[in-house]
């Protein structure tokens, strides 16, 4: 790599309130970084721990700004006006990166002149630090259209160009913090700007228990100020003007979701009626919306699923009343999603108990067991583990009484070995790819009816032939 006075900068920015604990792991993923012309700001936004005293360990490697506590939104502001970067990156307090982030985004930044952002996928961590959850591949290009239906950009993953930044202006102050993010992201698609995403866990953002809880109510209202900000723009191209139903439903449910594990039954009822009057189709794909639902529940932030899935079905709104009758089915595929967390972490006997209790509770799944084989091969794919591994330590501790679900084996590890395949090819691995559908087809023939696959494995059968099987 050139001299570090050689390559632009890029200014990390790390706004904080009282969390100097983790605030020393946010800051030690950044000076790991390996590319070598990083400034590094953190902005204290009031702090009244000892957040001082840790800076003082930092202060020939980092700029230290105080001001008055504000919000995040304030402190990303203040971290902006003071950077002397090209390049721009926000990193919270509570989230870390991985040492080849910047580099990478760089390397694509330099490379796609007309490409405004760049961000990535990442890994979910736990309270202590550990990893249990990768998210999968994002969108990149136009993304407007897609952004403004869902947030998929984690804050910590872009880095941004200061051209880009200097024309659609600083974190609109005047929205609620705990959406600011969101509506920068939301700005820059709206200028017209590319995004380009590397296809590769670049960085980690810390889950905390009960966050899905706090503030769910201003969580709405932000939601609600960015939608009249945006659809009230003129310029919004005619594509992202004609989702707005789409999107205000997609939103209203998601709101729903937070409002139901926080017990407050009438707002969950509200934001689901209206989102299913907005956008009549989330309740059209009933398996689609079943499996929504099984997921917020299993989320590691709700407390007891089971709670989750009676108070839903307990307070429905009239719109979605086809649903009730589902709690028997929605009960046992909790009991299977518990059964393949505990085969992640490695805990057999649990594992067993859960998806023993599923088949009492459901015995209809032995004999239609495709809820099973999707549920694990969707899990597999989130896992920070080699999926297929997975798939196969499953397989290999399942209770006498699901015996009958190992004829699933070979085509789960046929649909794991696709959905790596698509990761590997867009990340830039095609002889990997080429590899994987072909194993993958020896499971599962059937998926050479599929134009995705068939067109990947084209674009990726010739580096895999002219280098030979053995060859990564």
């Amino acid at each position: 790599m050139p001299a570090r006075d050689s390559l632009a900068r890029v200014s990390v920015i790390i706004p904080t309130y009282n969390r100097s604990k983790l605030l020393r792991v946010a800051l030690e993923s950044v000076l790991a970084q390996t590319y070598p012309n990083v400034e590094i700001i953190v902005v204290d936004d009031g702090s009244t721990d000892d957040t001082a005293t840790l800076m003082e360990e930092y202060a020939e490697r980092v700029i230290y700004l105080r001001q008055a506590n504000q919000d995040v939104a304030a402190a990303r502001n203040t971290g902006i006006r003071a950077a002397s970067g090209e390049y721009l990156t926000f990193l919270d307090d509570d989230d870390m990166i991985l040492p080849t982030k910047v580099e990478r985004q760089m390397q694509v930044l330099t490379s796609q002149s007309r490409v405004g952002l760049v961000h990535c996928r990442f890994y979910h961590i736990d309270e202590g630090g550990n990893r249990f959850s990768r998210i999968g591949p994002l969108p990149a290009g136009a993304v407007l259209k897609e952004l403004l239906c869902r947030n998929f950009i984690w804050v910590g993953a872009p880095l941004i160009r200061r051209q880009c930044l200097e024309r659609v202006g600083l974190f609109d102050e005047d929205i609620p913090a705990i959406c600011a993010d969101w509506d920068m992201w939301l700005r820059i698609a709206q200028a017209g700007y590319p995004f380009a995403c590397v296809q590769e866990p670049l960085g980690a953002y810390r889950v905390q228990r009960g966050s899905m809880l706090a503030n769910v109510a201003e969580l709405e209202q932000a939601i609600l100020a960015i939608f009249d900000k945006v659809f009230a723009n003129p310029r919004l191209p005619a594509d992202a003007a004609a989702v707005k139903a789409q999107a205000c439903g997609t939103w209203r449910l998601w709101i729903s979701w937070r409002y139901y594990a926080a017990h407050r039954w009438d707002d969950a009822r509200r934001n689901l009626a209206e989102g299913l009057t907005l956008h009549p189709q989330l309740l059209g794909d009933r398996a689609e919306f079943l499996d929504t639902l099984c997921n917020e529940a299993l989320d590691v932030r709700v407390d007891d699923p089971f709670q989750f899935i009676d108070g839903v079905l307990d307070h429905l709104p009239p719109a979605a009343d086809a649903i009730r009758p589902y709690r028997t089915y929605l009960i046992s595929r909790v009991y299977v999603g518990l059964a393949l967390r505990h085969y992640g972490d490695g805990k057999i006997a649990e594992a067993k108990h859960q998806l023993t209790a599923a088949i009492a509770l459901h015995p209809a799944m032995l004999e239609r067991p495709e809820d099973f084989a999707r549920a694990l091969c969707a899990y597999a794919m989130r896992l920070p583990v080699t999926p297929d591994v997975y798939v196969a330590a499953v397989f290999r501790n399942l209770p006498s009484e699901a015996r009958r679900l190992e004829r699933l084996r070979s085509r789960v590890l046929s649909d794991v070995n696709i959905g790596c395949a698509f990761e590997d090819f867009f990340a830039g691995r095609r002889r990997l790819a080429a590899r994987r559908i072909l194993s993958g087809l020896r499971h599962r023939p059937s998926w050479l009816g599929n134009r995705g696959v068939v067109s990947v494995l084209m674009k990726s059968l010739p580096g895999f032939l002219s280098s030979g099987p053995a060859s990564t």
